[in-house]
């Protein structure tokens, strides 16, 4: 009898058709989960029911270069003969980048350390028809310095309740932020934010609340009132399709 063995995955992947990265209570069949497809890819190939454990969802649109996997099963399968199999069996969309054996207490969740999340923002008077699935179209004159300057007091631990959806479901809302780096090259703006931990939409609400920032929107005086929940500040997520997993750290 084989011994069960704990397979670590990374995964790359578009999330433009998908209804996000967990299959969703009320099967729809539009509804195509992430999760759903690799999941029907590992019972095709292991002839069995196997449960995926994700570093974080994913929602809708959102893409992935470094989304982390683990599941575990009993096989004589060779590791890379499985990466092979699955990459063929997986949508053009949803790539298999590594595949390698971890101890069986690895957790891709509750292992992690940290993410890295990036935004993506397209900044020109012109939007454009081949980046509309993969950054957020923006027309005005953004003011990268005042930007920067908000970030910064983004940065460390905090409540970020302000910042997530529903956030009366979570124990707390305190989060480590560790950095937030904005970038300007040519048309595009990059935003990558690195954390203990991420709630529901916080990502797209940060880009969301330093856009406003960028646009005059929001006044550079009102930010602290706003952050101390002073003044009120009525969240509209930036769009799905502009955000990317890029990293899972681990020890």
């Amino acid at each position: 009898m084989h011994k069960e063995i704990n397979l670590f995955l990374e995964i790359e992947y578009l999330g433009t058709k998908y209804f996000g990265f967990q299959i969703q209570n009320k099967k729809i069949a539009k509804e195509i989960s992430i999760q759903g497809v690799i999941e029907d890819s590992l019972k095709r190939l292991f002839n069995q029911e196997i449960r995926l454990n994700c570093s974080g969802r994913t929602d809708k649109s959102v893409h992935a270069k470094g989304q982390v996997l683990n599941f575990k099963v009993k096989t004589k399968i060779p590791i890379n003969n499985i990466k092979i199999a699955l990459n063929s069996f997986l949508p053009q969309d949803i790539r298999i980048k590594q595949i390698k054996k971890v101890p069986l207490e690895f957790h891709a969740r509750f292992s992690a350390k940290s993410k890295i999340y990036r935004y993506i923002i397209l900044n020109q008077k012109q939007p454009s028809v081949f980046l509309s699935d993969f950054s957020w179209y923006v027309s005005g004159s953004l003011d990268i310095n005042k930007m920067k300057k908000v970030s910064k007091l983004l940065e460390g631990e905090r409540d970020f309740s302000l910042f997530a959806k529903e956030p009366r479901k979570y124990k707390h809302c305190i989060r480590t932020v560790k950095y937030i780096c904005i970038k300007k090259r040519g048309t595009f703006i990059y935003i990558d934010i690195e954390a203990n931990g991420f709630l529901r939409n916080m990502v797209r609400n940060i880009v969301s609340f330093l856009v406003s920032i960028g646009l005059g929107k929001v006044k550079l005086q009102d930010v602290n009132l706003i952050l101390d929940k002073k003044i009120k500040h009525c969240n509209n997520p930036a769009p799905g399709g502009g955000l990317y997993l890029s990293k899972v750290k681990y020890k």
